[in-house]
């Protein structure tokens, strides 16, 4: 968030070397300048890398000249620029590529940039953490602040405070711009002149599309119109695409507050939630380029972000929009409506640069500027860009002599563990008039208190590390006041022993390894750190301590047996973090990474970074009480997941299952709220129900007759369409984890399963789902007396036309009929229940209903009613009566027959028993999801089965009256089977039992598929030898599938037929036939092909032959083959010719006849 300044950028490319001239007068001079040594030997010049903004490379510059010219050291810039400031600290660490965010270079560190200024490194905790723990020693550290604080967020020009403060407003204070009180947009320029798609950026390319963004403003606001929510997603809701407006000023946008910000929504969602809090008109917009956001400003009066110190904006002089001061907890918790903290930009330096120049690092630490100063050298900069950045910083020095004069250190003060050291003679001296400057003493090596005339230093006591030219190590010892060299096996530096390290020079002594480090040998090596799954809590270790069976460390070097934490799987139930962790596995929909805690579910975030949260897996919810306790969601909409506890919407209950009182659920984890207009709505469709009721004993009950009717077509069009619609609705409450698209599909198809909740039906039932229940329950018996209510009013009062008990028995059973399959899954609902992973079990309709729990047993008595005496009650009515209405037809009892007329009216009348399995197909397949309610895929193979066996039964035989029904029926069916194949398809691959229940069915169906073909190869075998089982008079009834009828009865019922048949008349005849249905008259001609292939081409092969042509005659392969065909017989040979002897019967009358 700096801005870049590329003559700068081209500066430091120039400038990359040491300083070609001079600053102060008394400057050291060039060739007397010295480099840095660091403990290997190595020398080379102080490394400086600067950042891109105008501050850093201001104050870098003064600190290079101060290095240069006073302290006498060389200096080298780095000419690539720093453009954030975790890339300083990867440079002041050594690594090589810290320019690279994919690989740093740091496995092979070389230290060359010592020092960089205007660091903001103190906003990248985990950054610092991070790198601490890996490098430890040689991490970078803060060589001291820069005097002035660091601060971001909304500002406001300086025009603008003056015009407010003329009138008396003070505009800088953000209770000055609470829209109910005050007019603050008239300060502002209007939000018209704004040309928002020309320099502003989409609102789905910024931040405010985020997430986290919208969702943490609509927690903290509670502002629904200023969010889109889509499916468990939130985003901020931009009218025109580009700008948010706040709730303020939504209604009238000419008193909006333009508030412009860059990058990709920088402070954006601070100034979405203080808007709302603190009722701000704003119009937030990100501009659309670096350019844009430097020219907008400027151009308009509007409120802008950014942030100090920086030069971008130096020239509106604006100034810190004030807010309540910063409420650390709510920030935590996403509320970022009061202030952003300011913070310490420091120097950063190298961990050696202390030792290799005390006098540098003293310079550091004091040298304080103020905000004002920067601010002015920027000011002089940018009004003189020509000027070099050091140009600039030595004008600063010269005017204030006197004020950095107090910031350099006497070289010869030194510190303790280091010494006084001649750069001249390059020795260590013991006096303080010898030494020119203070040199930190090698590792193996300790400095003494000295105080003379002066005052207090140190000087070198102990024993150096010598490089010879050949690279070996020699020793050497000061014995004041002579050196003495010594050999290195009377040297008095040791490797320090097992248990013990030492990293800092200037010391003689040996520390032990600290806590969470051990070293096994004496060697010259610091202590390791610990490896995962082992820590150590005691100092001077010679090994680590294994964490306890079940838990491992997050880190490397765990200092603590309590920093060992549960593996990845299991969590923490201790709730103490001074025990030891008490691990407890993780039941399924909970998410428990390494180191997971029971605090650190509820709290949603955890001390040690976000890939420590546990939190609960979206489609389950877990209690705030129980958390570990957990629940299955049937919609995953509703349990996003996150912290215990977390509905999606509104929605509450265990597991997410209702809507409050007074709301109603609209699908996608949405509660709506409960209108005037939905309960009129529900009673106006109560009433239009028992009208309808009404209308159908008027319409429904016209005449059965064989024949289809366009009225009686459409009817039955519509009843197959309802009852493919509650297939569809039940299909679709298999426990499949349906895609968004389908999901939402078969949501609104279990509308025709009576799955009214979505309609408001809460509104007048009340939020309880127990009585909502009871209230579907009670429709079907309601309906039931309304129609015996209208019947028995009729029959009271003698103006009304009495209805017919006949017809009203009817209109009852098509109405239970209609319903039978809504019926029956109603029935159902308390008996399908499915498993949470915590053992409980809930009702998929009702997920807040646990089974076996006092509300489920008043489901299950009320299911239970409608099941045994609606359900079942009315499938045994149908089935007595479609067994009982041949014996009541033949017996005159026409009353009960047409009683029936709702389930044998709709197919042919040798197929009128039909209409009973058309009942169950409904109820098996709810049946399904009941029987198996956790396993889908077993679900989808049971109706399967179903679907496969009513296409079969269909086919077979072919029950509807109009031939389009039946094509239709075949169809829907068809691709209802072919729907739940594909529906396998989303289930997930199965296991356990539901897997060996697949496998045996397989090996089922083998045997059956073996054993029919094995059965029929067997058949085949006796017919061999017993050539009567099959084409004779005494066939075996299993190779006929049933028994065939005789023959002579046949004969003797057709010669009675066709004397009755020859009493007609052909008008009589073709009345008859055509009252016949369309498949009447194909049997019937299939009949009579028969006759005419079969029976007569023996006595007169040419007779009937139109309508024998439809069928292939068997004796024309047995029939002597002759030349030509004999000719088509006269009309009249159509007649059937009685002999002489018989003529007297054709005088008898019918009744003599039968």
């Amino acid at each position: 968030m700096r801005s870049e300044s590329w003559l700068f950028i081209a500066q430091l490319a120039l400038a990359s070397g040491t300083l070609t001239s001079t600053c102060l007068p008394d400057a050291v001079a060039v060739d007397q300048r010295r480099n840095l040594t660091n403990i290997a030997g190595e020398s080379f010049p102080v490394g400086v890398a600067v950042f891109t903004w105008a501050s850093a490379g201001l104050t870098s510059a003064m600190i290079e000249i101060l290095t240069e010219e006073v302290l006498g050291y060389n200096t080298r810039v780095e000419p690539t620029p720093l453009s954030s400031s975790v890339q300083g600290m990867y440079a002041t660490l050594g690594c090589a590529t810290w320019y690279n965010a994919d690989d740093r270079g740091c496995d092979n560190r070389k230290v060359r940039i010592h020092m960089v200024m205007d660091s903001w490194w103190t906003t990248f905790p985990n950054v610092i953490a991070a790198l601490t723990e890996k490098y430890q020693g040689e991490m970078p550290i803060s060589g001291g602040g820069m005097g002035y604080k660091g601060g971001a967020g909304m500002y406001v020009p300086r025009n603008v405070l003056d015009t407010g403060a003329a009138e008396g407003a003070a505009m800088e204070y953000y209770k000055s711009y609470n829209a109910s009180w005050h007019q603050p947009w008239k300060y502002f320029d209007n939000v018209t002149v704004l040309n928002t798609s020309a320099e502003f950026m989409p609102c789905a390319a910024t931040t405010m599309s985020h997430n986290s963004t919208a969702y943490n403003y609509w927690r903290v606001t509670g502002d629904d119109a200023g969010v889109v929510i889509t499916g468990n997603t939130y985003s901020s809701y931009c009218p025109d695409g580009y700008t948010w407006v706040a709730p303020s000023c939504r209604s009238n946008p000419l008193t909006c507050i333009m508030f412009i910000t860059g990058g990709d929504g920088w402070d954006v969602s601070q100034g979405l939630q203080r808007s709302a809090v603190f009722n701000i008109p704003l119009m937030i917009g990100v501009a659309n380029s670096w350019a844009n956001y430097l020219a907008l400003p400027p151009k308009y009066k509007a409120l802008i972000y950014w942030w100090t110190p920086d030069n971008s904006f130096l020239e509106l002089d604006p100034q810190p929009f004030v807010l309540p001061p910063q409420d650390k907890f709510a920030y935590s918790q996403g509320d970022v409506t009061t202030a952003s903290e300011d913070v310490d930009i420091a120097k950063v330096i190298s961990f050696d640069l202390d030792f290799m120049a005390p006098n540098l690092v003293k310079l550091l630490g004091q040298s304080l500027i103020s905000m004002d100063e920067v601010n002015d050298m920027m000011r002089t900069w940018k009004a003189n860009s020509s000027a070099s950045r050091h140009e600039v910083a030595c004008d600063w020095l010269k005017n204030n002599e006197k004020r950095w004069r107090s910031w350099i250190p006497d070289p010869t003060v030194c510190n303790r563990g280091s010494g006084l050291y001649s750069e001249a003679t390059g020795h260590f001296t013991a006096t303080r008039a010898a030494a020119d400057s203070c040199r930190a003493c090698s590792p193996g090596m300790y400095s003494t208190p000295l105080q003379d005339n002066v005052g207090n230093t140190y000087v070198f006591l102990g024993c150096a590390t010598h490089f010879s030219s050949t690279g070996q190590i020699a020793f050497r010892c000061l014995s004041l006041p002579v050196w003495d060299w010594l050999p290195p096996t009377g040297a008095r530096c040791q490797p320090c022993s097992a248990g013990t390290q030492q990293l800092s020079a200037g010391v003689v002594e040996c520390d032990a390894c600290p806590s969470g480090t051990f070293k096994a040998a004496q060697s010259v090596d610091e202590c390791a750190p610990c490896l995962s799954g082992y820590y150590q809590d005691e100092l001077g270790a010679l090994a680590c301590k294994k964490c306890p069976e079940g838990t491992t460390t997050l880190l490397l070097g765990t200092k603590s047996g309590l920093g060992c934490g549960c593996d990845e799987g299991s969590i923490d139930v201790s709730g103490d973090l001074s025990t030891p962790a008490l691990c407890q596995p993780c039941l399924e929909g909970l998410t428990c990474p390494t180191m997971s805690t029971l605090e650190n579910l509820k709290a949603g975030s955890s001390p040690l970074g976000p890939t420590t949260v546990p939190q609960v897996e979206a489609g389950y919810y877990t209690t705030a009480a129980d958390p570990l306790v957990t629940f299955k969601c049937v919609n995953t909409l509703d349990c996003p997941g996150g912290t215990p506890g977390t509905c999606g919407g509104a929605l509450e209950g265990v597991p997410c299952g209702d809507c409050p009182q007074g709301t109603f659920y609209a699908g996608e984890a949405a509660c709506e709220q409960c209108s005037a207009g939905a309960i009129i709505a529900w009673i106006v469709s109560l009433g239009l129900v028992l009208l309808g009721l009404i209308w159908a004993y008027h319409f429904l009950n016209s005449p059965v007759t064989a024949k289809a009717s366009t009225l009686f077509s459409t009817t039955c069009a519509i009843g197959m369409m309802i009852n493919l619609l509650q297939n569809l609705g039940i299909i679709g409450t298999m426990s499949v984890p349906w895609p968004v698209n389908l999901a939402g599909f078969f949501s609104f198809m279990e509308v025709f399963t009576f799955d009214i909740d979505g309609l408001a039906f809460a509104c007048i039932s009340g939020a309880q789902p127990v009585w909502r229940y009871v209230f579907t329950v009670c429709f079907f018996p309601v309906g039931i007396l309304w129609l015996a209510f209208c019947g028995a009013v009729s029959r009271c009062i003698p103006r009304l036309q009495s209805w017919d008990p006949v017809k009203v028995r009817s209109t009852i059973g098509q109405f239970l009929q209609v319903g039978f399959s809504t019926m029956s899954s109603t029935a159902l609902v308390p008996l399908v229940c499915y498993s949470h992973p915590s053992g409980q079990r809930s009702n998929f309709k009702n997920p807040n209903i646990i089974c076996g729990s006092e509300s489920h047993t008043v489901m299950v008595i009320f299911g239970s009613l409608l099941l045994v005496f609606g359900v079942c009650g009315f499938l045994a009515l149908c089935a007595w009566l479609a067994y009982m209405c041949p014996t009541f037809s033949s017996t005159g009892r026409y009353g009960m027959v047409q009683s029936s007329r709702f389930l044998l009216g709709r197919f042919r009348l040798d197929v009128w028993w039909y209409g009973v399995p058309l009942l169950l197909r409904g109820p098996l397949l709810a049946m399904s999801a009941v029987i198996f309610p956790d396993s889908a895929a077993i679900q989808i193979l049971c109706c399967q089965i179903i679907l496969i066996f009513y296409i079969c039964l269909q086919v077979y035989s072919w029950p509807w009256k109009a031939p389009i029904l039946n094509i239709v029926d075949f169809v829907t069916c068809l691709s209802l089977a072919i729907l739940v194949v594909l529906t396998g398809l989303y289930v997930p691959e199965v296991t356990g039992d539901t897997l060996r229940a697949v496998q045996v069915c397989s090996m089922i169906l083998l045997g059956i598929i073996f054993g029919v073909v094995g059965l029929m190869i067997l058949l085949a075998i006796v017919a061999l030898f017993h050539r009567a089982a099959i084409g004779s008079q005494q066939e075996l009834w299993i190779m006929t599938a049933g028994r065939a009828p005789k023959p002579s009865s046949i004969a003797d019922d057709l010669h009675t037929m066709i004397a009755l048949l020859n009493i007609m008349t052909v008008e009589e005849l073709k009345d008859k036939l055509e009252t016949l249905g369309i498949y009447d008259l194909k049997h019937l001609l299939l009949g009579m092909s028969v006759l005419s292939s079969e029976v007569l081409t023996a006595k007169d092969p040419g007779s009937l032959s139109l309508v024998s042509s439809s069928r292939v005659s068997s004796q024309a392969f047995t029939a002597k083959v002759v030349k030509a065909p004999p000719t088509l017989a006269p009309a009249a040979a159509l007649e059937p010719a009685m002999p002489e002897a018989q003529e007297p019967a054709q005088e008898k009358t019918k009744t003599e006849l039968l």
